[in-house]
């Protein structure tokens, strides 16, 4: 059943945002966008300081090189998002969010009250309190993107801070949403 539902989450998120354009790379005096890609996976016990070993749901093992830019830490074993670009033989880690420290009931307050997200590994979120209804969720650009039902009313959040028992977002608006998680 596991393995089901984290290949409805893989192919949610390839389905997603399998490629985006990002960044500017200058080549021969002209700016070109360097393609970005997303694999999911397993934490390889071959994971070093700036190593990841990244196991892929088909079995697949990718090696990436990635500086101090996972969010939410890497554990062998913790399932993963990485969004990627390819240069010099090697494959160069932009992002990493770990989702297996993502999928959690998340609560936190503010002036206007109480409010919670609970993520789900098939990308499905149930949020209360706020003005927004958010149903889905996905990683992009190093971003969690919540949108309603139907994707409409995409929101944009930058995860400040991602550890076992706190989740920090900020909206393009600049709010601070600080939560802890709730079991």
């Amino acid at each position: 059943m596991k393995k089901l539902i984290i290949c409805g989450m893989v192919l949610f998120v390839l389905t997603s945002c399998i490629e985006t354009q990002k960044g500017e790379v200058v080549k021969d005096g002209l700016a070109e966008v360097e393609p970005t890609q997303i694999e999911v996976g397993t934490v390889g016990d071959g994971t070093s300081m700036h190593s990841l070993e990244l196991v892929g749901v088909f079995g697949d093992t990718l090696y990436f090189v990635y500086e101090n830019n996972a969010v939410g830490g890497l554990a062998c074993g913790d399932f993963v998002s990485v969004e990627y670009t390819e240069g010099d033989g090697e494959l160069n880690a932009q992002y990493i969010v770990n989702l297996s420290a993502l999928c959690h009931q998340w609560q936190g307050s503010d002036e206007a009250g109480s409010y919670s997200f609970k993520f789900e590994e098939d990308g499905s979120v149930a949020a209360t309190g706020g003005d927004t209804e958010y149903a889905e969720w996905v990683i992009g650009n190093g971003q969690l993107k919540m949108s309603g039902e139907n994707g409409e009313d995409v929101e944009r959040f930058d995860i400040v801070l991602l550890t076992e028992d706190s989740l920090v977002l900020k909206s393009n608006d600049g709010i601070m949403m600080e939560m802890g998680r709730r079991e």
